[in-house]
């Protein structure tokens, strides 16, 4: 039955493909899934710190605007999935670029028989029901494919599971009211087979804007005894004073 309901996708999507030609998901340039133009607003590596406690370290590929900003939008809530070929292009030139040459500060990530869980933010399971998929589950495989490219022994994670619900844009809320309604409300799934291995995580996520979330899937984490490593992420819609170029 699933393998009737692929070809039938299949079918209507190429169908729609010859009445409906697709356009860059950035700028809408004809036949393009995200063209080269857009694609290299992508090509950034910023480092930036969400301060306090727990501090967490993010690195990013773009800032959330414009085009970038479109084209995160339709492949995050219209069902883009074309996109995540190019989108994990995206966070594995970050991972290279940014996160793995602070890891070469972190020796003991390369020794040993431990484990790096790679850890997607979780959605609320209202964004995912009305997603249809966990949209930030290539991005971790993407991430843990880079790190294991390097010699870490990475495995993907779903070990945080988000119980709120809402629908709120996270663009329409204070950060304040971002902070109490992501509080207490990321919990850690202790029975997942890659968590429950390791003793270090890497968190993946689409966009950080206050960071409320990270900071919520951090306390989570350290609450159990993990070391958050960072976060990999496509875009930054804060864009703080004291934000670094990974490339120097």
């Amino acid at each position: 039955m699933r393998h009737m309901r692929h070809a039938w996708r299949g079918a209507i999507d190429a169908v729609r493909d010859v009445l409906f030609p697709r356009g860059c998901a950035g700028c809408d340039m004809p036949d393009a899934v995200l063209c080269e133009d857009c694609l290299d607003m992508f090509s950034g590596c910023r480092e930036r710190i969400l301060g306090g406690e727990p501090m967490v370290r993010v690195w990013s590929a773009a800032i959330y605007q414009g085009l970038v900003r479109h084209a995160v939008l339709g492949w995050k809530d219209h069902d883009d999935v074309e996109l995540d070929a190019p989108l994990m292009h995206v966070v594995v030139e970050v991972t290279k670029h940014g996160l793995l040459p602070y890891l070469d500060r972190e020796a003991d990530v390369y020794t040993g028989n431990g484990v790096v869980a790679v850890i997607p933010v979780p959605s609320s399971p209202a964004s995912i029901r009305r997603r249809g998929r966990y949209h930030t589950l290539p991005l971790a495989y993407a991430v843990a494919s880079a790190l294991r490219s390097d010699g870490i022994n990475a495995r993907v994670s779903r070990a945080l599971v988000h119980t709120a619900g809402g629908r709120k844009s996270v663009q329409q809320i204070s950060p304040t009211q971002r902070m109490q309604r992501i509080s207490g409300r990321i919990v850690v799934d202790a029975c997942d087979e890659a968590y429950g291995a390791c003793d270090k995580v890497v968190l993946v996520d689409d966009i950080v804007t206050t960071g409320a979330t990270l900071k919520e899937c951090t306390y989570a984490l350290r609450r159990q005894g993990v070391n958050v490593l960072g976060a990999v992420v496509l875009a930054d819609a804060v864009v703080p004073r004291y934000d670094d170029d990974c490339n120097g």
